[in-house]
């Protein structure tokens, strides 16, 4: 498009003659486009509304799903904590049981295995000092026992201390 002084004289012109018109007109044109917008926006609006209401109801429901749903775990978190604390305190109560078993059968196991004489070794002839040796084996068998009991003690009141530094561990915890 060309531009000089013709063009821009016809534009002033144009501005001087329509402008008294264009004020005129641009009322009824824009109550026209309000007219025909009206009921597009009135419904647009509407709808607004129900996708809003949609949305809310739509929230609710999955919040209340939810929040169900967490209040069933922490019941069941609640349960399987309480378990594992039962499991724990019974674990704890049964190590010194364990222990003084154990003991016990190693003592059994060891009585078992001197009291059956191997086939290999001949029998003790009368009168052979047999009874100085006896005595020295069962002083130190007994010695032996003796031992294996303050062992036993000692485990129950290392496993004693233990719980009861778990039952303090956790207070301080909770």
């Amino acid at each position: 498009m060309t531009s000089g002084p013709v063009v821009d004289r016809l534009r002033d012109t144009a501005r001087l003659v329509g402008g008294p018109v264009w004020r005129r007109l641009r009322p009824r044109i824009e109550a026209i486009a309000r007219e025909q917008i009206a009921p597009v926006a009135h419904d647009a609006g509407r709808r607004n509304d129900e996708l809003a209401h949609e949305l809310t109801a739509l929230r609710d429901t999955v919040r209340d799903d939810l929040m169900g749903r967490v209040e069933a775990l922490d019941h069941r978190l609640g349960e399987v904590g309480a378990a594992v604390d039962w499991l724990g305190n019974e674990q704890r109560r049964m190590a010194p049981q364990l222990a003084a078993l154990e003991s016990r059968l190693a003592e059994l196991e060891h009585r078992a295995g001197r009291a059956i004489p191997s086939m290999d070794a001949d029998p003790p002839e009368l009168g052979s000092g047999l009874d100085s040796g006896l005595d020295s084996v069962l002083s130190l068998v007994e010695e032996i026992r003796m031992e294996h009991a303050r062992v036993r003690a000692r485990l129950g009141l290392v496993a004693r201390y233990e719980e009861r530094i778990a039952r303090l561990e956790d207070a301080a915890a909770g």
